[in-house]
C-alpha cells in the first residue's frame, strides 16, 4: 500500500476511534440532559403555573450541555450569564419598551452586569444573547415579563443540581485520557524502532505525523482530570476518588514531556534514514523494550495499580542503553531515548531528581532535553 494511503486510512480509523469514544463518554451525560430539561419545563408550567416556560429548558440545556464535555465551572458561567442577561432584558424592556435603541441598551447593561462577576468571555456572550432574546421575543405588559427571568433560574437550578447530584464518575475520562497517550507513546517508539530498522522513510514520516498529533489529547487529558477534582468537591460519594486523581495529576506533566521528547525523536529518526545512517541494533532493540515498558506503565497508572512494575521495567532498560546511537541523528535518538526514561519514572512516581540521577552513569541524562527542542519548531531539523 502506497504511503499516502496508508496515512489517509490510519486519520480515517483515528477520526472514526474519536467519534466513538465521544459518543461513549457522553451517552449518560447527554441523557441526563435531556431528562433535565423535560422536568425544568414541567417544574416551570406545572408547579410553577407559567403556560409557555420555553427559557426554563433552554437554560438547563445551556448549563448542563456545556456540563457534557467541559468542566463544571463553566457550567456555573452560563447559569449565571443566562440569568442575568434574561434579568437585565426583562428589566429594561419593561421601563424603556421595545425598539433598535433598546436593544443596544439592553445588551450594553447585560455585558455591564456580567463584567461585575469578573468572569470569562463565554458569560458575557451568553448575557448579551439572553437579553437580546428578552428583548425581542415579546412585548412588554404581557404576562411574560418577570416570568421568563423565574423560568431561567429554574432551568439553571435544576441543570446545577443534576450536575452536582448524578456526576460522572471523576476516573474515567482521566483513566481513558492517559490510557490513549500512552498508547500513542507506546506506538510511536515501536513505528520508529521498525522504520529504523529496515531504513523505510516513508513509515518513519508517518511516525512523525502521528506522534505530532498528540497535543491536544494531553490538553484534553490534563482537563478531564482537573474536571474530576471538580466532581470529587461537588460529590461527597466521589471524594474517595481523589488521591488516585491526584497521581494521574502527577502523571500529566511528565507523560506530556515524553511525547514531546517523542516528537523529537521520531523527526531525528526520520532524519537518520535521510541521511544515509546505520543505527546501532541495540538502539532498536531499546526503542522496543521502552515501548514496552510504557505499555507496563499504561497498564498500572490506568488501572489503579502500584507502579513498582514500571519503574523496574525503565530501571533495567536504563541499563541496556548503547554508548553510541550509530550517527549524528541517532545519537540524538539516544539522548531522546535517555530524557523519555527521565520523563516516564517520573510519571510512574519517582522524584525527578531520582529519575536523573538513575541516568547519571550514561553520557547525557536528558532531563531537559524536551525543554530545549521545540518538537514543531521547522528549522529544527
Amino acid at each position: 500500500m502506497p504511503a499516502g494511503e496508508g496515512r489517509v486510512g490510519h486519520r480515517l480509523r483515528g477520526l472514526a476511534g474519536s467519534r466513538v469514544r465521544r459518543l461513549r463518554d457522553s451517552g449518560l451525560p447527554v441523557l441526563q440532559c435531556a431528562l433535565a430539561a423535560g422536568l425544568a419545563y414541567l417544574v416551570a408550567r406545572d408547579v410553577v403555573g407559567h403556560p409557555v416556560p420555553f427559557f426554563a429548558p433552554i437554560a438547563c440545556v445551556l448549563v448542563l450541555g456545556v456540563g457534557v464535555t467541559n468542566r463544571l465551572r463553566r457550567s456555573v458561567e452560563l447559569a449565571v450569564g443566562v440569568s442575568v442577561g434574561v434579568a437585565v432584558g426583562d428589566l429594561i424592556v419593561v421601563l424603556i419598551g421595545p425598539g433598535w435603541w433598546q436593544i443596544s441598551v439592553v445588551v450594553g447593561l447585560a455585558l455591564l452586569a456580567a463584567l461585575l462577576f469578573d468572569v470569562g468571555a463565554l458569560l458575557l456572550n451568553q448575557a448579551a444573547v439572553s437579553a437580546v432574546l428578552v428583548a425581542t421575543l415579546q412585548p412588554p405588559g404581557t404576562t411574560a415579563a418577570f416570568s421568563r427571568w423565574i423560568d431561567t433560574l429554574i432551568g439553571a437550578a435544576i441543570g446545577l443540581a443534576t450536575a452536582a447530584t448524578l456526576p460522572s464518575h471523576p476516573l474515567t475520562r482521566a483513566r481513558r485520557g492517559l490510557s490513549a497517550l500512552l498508547t500513542e507513546l507506546e506506538a510511536v517508539l515501536a513505528g520508529t524502532a521498525d522504520a529504523l530498522e529496515v531504513g523505510d522513510r516513508a513509515a518513519a514520516a508517518a511516525v512523525l505525523e502521528r506522534a505530532r498529533a498528540t497535543q491536544g489529547r494531553v490538553d484534553a487529558l490534563s482537563d478531564a482530570v482537573d474536571a474530576g477534582f471538580e466532581i470529587t468537591t461537588i460529590a461527597p460519594l466521589r471524594r474517595r476518588h481523589r488521591g488516585e486523581l491526584a497521581r494521574l495529576r502527577t502523571a500529566v506533566r511528565p507523560v506530556d514531556l515524553a511525547l514531546r521528547n517523542a516528537r523529537v525523536l521520531a523527526r531525528r529518526a526520520h532524519a537518520a534514514i535521510r541521511d544515509g545512517e546505520r543505527p546501532d541494533p541495540e538502539l532498536v532493540a531499546v526503542l522496543r523494550r521502552l515501548a514496552g515498558d510504557t505499555s507496563v506503565l499504561r497498564g498500572e497508572l490506568t488501572g489503579g495499580e502500584s507502579t513498582d512494575g514500571a519503574r523496574s521495567a525503565l530501571l533495567d532498560t536504563i541499563g541496556t542503553l548503547p554508548e553510541r546511537g550509530g550517527g549524528y541523528s541517532a545519537d540524538v535518538v539516544l539522548a531522546q531515548i535517555q530524557s523519555m526514561l527521565v520523563d516516564l519514572l517520573t510519571a510512574a512516581g519517582t522524584d525527578r531528581e531520582d529519575a536523573v540521577a538513575a541516568t547519571t552513569s550514561r553520557r547525557l541524562d536528558g532531563g531537559e532535553t524536551a525543554d530545549r527542542h521545540d518538537p514543531d519548531d521547522p528549522t529544527d531539523p
